[in-house]
Order: C-alpha cells, then sequence, then structure tokens
C-alpha cells in the first residue's frame, strides 16, 4: 500500500459508543438543509441537488450538502485556530471495493480517510445499514453528517501534522485511539457550528 487508510474507528467499539453517544445527545432525528454551491463529489451525478428538500429525498444531495458545510467551516476555522490554510478533500462514494492512493478496499473497511490521496471515501451501504439501525444509530441524517465530519477530521488532523507523529502502539491509550478521539472532537467542533451558526437566510445547516 502507498499509505495509510483510516478507517475512522467505526469498527471499533469503544469509538462507535463515543460517536453514537454524541449524536443521541445532539436531539435524535434532526434535518439537513441544503448547499451545492461548492465543492463537489467525485464521480456523482448531482443533477437532483436544487433544493434542500433535495438533501432530505436524495442521499448523495444530502452527503454533498454536508461535505460542503464541513469544508467551508474549516476553511474558515483552521487558518484561526492553527494558523493553517485549509486545502480541500475530494469524497468518493463507493460499494463494494475501491481503489484509493492507500490501496483497495472493501466495503467491510466502512468510511475512511487516506492521506496519500487527501480524500474521504464513503460507503453508501454503511450509512444504508447505520440508519435502518443495524449498526446501533439514533440520528436520522445527523448520524451520516456527523461520521462524514469525523473523517474530515482526519483530513484536518492530515493538514496540521498529526497524523505524522502517530507512533504504532496498541491498547487504549495509544495514539491511534488518540487520533480518532481527537477526530470526534472535530467532528463535534462542525456540529455545533451546523446547529448554531445562520446562514443569510437565517437558517442553520442542521436543526432539529
Amino acid at each position: 500500500m502507498g499509505g495509510l487508510a483510516l478507517p475512522g474507528g467505526i469498527g471499533g467499539l469503544l469509538i462507535v459508543g463515543i460517536i453514537f453517544v454524541v449524536m443521541q445527545l445532539a436531539g435524535g432525528g434532526g434535518s439537513v438543509g441544503a448547499g451545492y454551491d461548492e465543492g463537489q463529489l467525485a464521480d456523482a451525478d448531482l443533477s437532483q441537488c436544487q433544493t434542500g428538500a433535495d438533501a432530505t429525498e436524495f442521499q448523495d444531495c444530502r452527503i454533498l450538502a454536508t461535505v460542503n458545510s464541513v469544508q467551508a467551516f474549516w476553511a474558515e476555522a483552521l487558518p484561526d485556530q492553527a494558523d493553517t490554510d485549509y486545502t480541500e478533500s475530494t469524497t468518493n462514494l463507493f460499494t463494494d471495493s475501491v481503489d484509493t492512493g492507500c490501496g483497495a478496499a472493501t466495503s467491510q473497511v466502512g468510511p475512511f480517510y487516506c492521506p496519500t490521496d487527501d480524500s474521504v471515501y464513503l460507503d453508501t451501504t454503511f450509512f444504508d445499514e447505520m440508519l435502518e439501525g443495524q449498526l446501533g444509530a439514533r440520528g436520522g441524517d445527523f448520524a451520516e453528517s456527523y461520521v462524514i465530519a469525523h473523517e474530515y477530521g482526519h483530513h484536518v488532523q492530515d493538514l496540521v501534522g498529526t497524523m505524522n507523529r502517530v507512533r504504532s502502539e496498541q491498547g487504549a491509550t495509544s495514539d491511534a485511539v488518540r487520533l480518532e478521539l481527537q477526530a470526534d472532537c472535530l467532528a463535534g467542533m462542525w456540529a455545533k457550528y451546523a446547529t448554531t451558526v445562520e446562514d443569510e437566510n437565517g437558517e442553520v445547516y442542521i436543526s432539529s
């Protein structure tokens, strides 16, 4: 492999528990607004993404709106918080398997970030299973958005150099676990922004 694919801790029970607790504390099922003027999904037909209602009806539109919101947030927050310019990541949707800069991956991995090609990879079947309750999520569209924000947390870690300092350790206090917890924290920063900051129309991106 050309690099390390980071699955975002979704496979670990500890991280799954933390993510879903945050989802439930955030207020359960919420509605997601639109925002299609920035960014894009690789190899996705986005012609149906025109209004806020489309983000509720179509998964690709909802993912795109979340990606746009997350990247817009970090474009402003990262220079302010870490004195580092934000560089956009490419988002790729896949099912079954996908070739990445970090090597081939299957749907068993779930959503992940590849630092070699600076890309986020989202397995849409994972979201289907999560929102259908098979993975214990209770957050509606927000659960999906939070997972995406977590993967973009890894992109932020890559930009500021945190990933390069991760040591090969095991256990609950290892650098790998700390990296996942920090990505959850970064996702939470976006979530607060998305649920509290109003756009020019006086609406927040995510509302309960």
